[in-house]
């Protein structure tokens, strides 16, 4: 009976470091650095694409401008005359605007003019670099809803876009939605605010796959490259739920809950 206790005893301590030590080697914040990375480049293309669409002539049932260029050095290269209606930002050489450098283009295609309810945009890639980041593969297609109050909404697909770091890649989707919660009266993007919810998956540059669940909803600035405030669940494949909470305030980092460790993050 003795040895029964012992064996029992031991068990239990076996049991229990194991479970620590699992704890204590589950501290990765790769998946919640790669995820936080690819939402904010997600919604650039956003910004980028719908201040092109109401500089557009022909674009939007009223348009709010005419111009040629987003930031100086781009160029907007606008086709209302085919169906689908095309716009090209083409960066002419590395262009930077916001804070970015963006080299290659962007091209958005238009199911009917941008504000009548129902219109659907698609965003593809064309040898465009983010920072140094090249976006390769894959779509961006959202759909225009309506308004609430004065502000419009969109649903919001990416279809698995891959970010690259010298041989390594991010696959990124998402279904979520949009509002433009301040900023319409303006075709300039540096006074617009967003909200964002809803879920996105994919994999990281490690390799392992994550699946995320915005809990309260995300806020990007027109002005700023980083999301600047809400709380995301990331789940990394194989561990644990990682907590984001990426604060108030317009910076490159956040703040990643682990059980009940918590570690700071920087955002490329």
């Amino acid at each position: 009976m003795k040895a029964l206790n012992i064996i029992l005893i031991l068990s239990l301590i076996l049991l229990f470091s194991c479970h620590d030590s699992d704890r204590d080697e589950d501290t990765t914040t790769n998946s919640s650095t790669d995820y936080a990375m690819g939402q904010s480049i997600m919604y650039d293309a956003f910004k980028l694409v719908h201040q092109a669409a109401l500089s557009s002539k022909g674009i939007t049932m009223n348009n709010l401008a005419n111009v040629t260029s987003l930031f100086g050095c781009d160029t907007l290269i606008v086709d209302t005359l085919s169906n689908p209606m095309t716009i090209t930002i083409q960066f002419n050489s590395t262009c930077t605007g916001n804070g970015i450098d963006r080299l290659g283009s962007i091209t958005a295609t238009f199911s009917s003019k941008y504000d009548v309810l129902g219109c659907v945009v698609g965003i593809s890639f064309n040898n465009y670099i983010y920072n140094v980041y090249p976006i390769g593969t894959g779509t961006i297609s959202y759909t225009y809803t309506g308004l609430t109050g004065t502000s419009p909404n969109y649903t919001y697909i990416t279809d698995k876009v891959t970010i690259t770091n010298v041989n390594r890649t991010i696959n990124w989707s998402g279904n979520q939605k949009l509002t433009v919660s301040s900023g319409e009266t303006t075709a300039i993007i540096i006074d617009d605010s967003y909200t964002i919810s809803g879920t996105a998956f994919g994999s990281t540059y490690a390799g392992n796959d994550f699946s995320a669940t915005i809990n309260t909803d995300l806020t990007l600035l027109g002005n700023c490259n980083w999301i600047s405030s809400g709380i995301v669940t990331v789940i990394p494949e194989n561990k644990n739920p990682r907590i984001v909470d990426f604060g108030s305030g317009c910076d490159d980092k956040a703040i990643v809950k682990i059980y009940s460790t918590e570690q700071e993050i920087v955002i490329p």
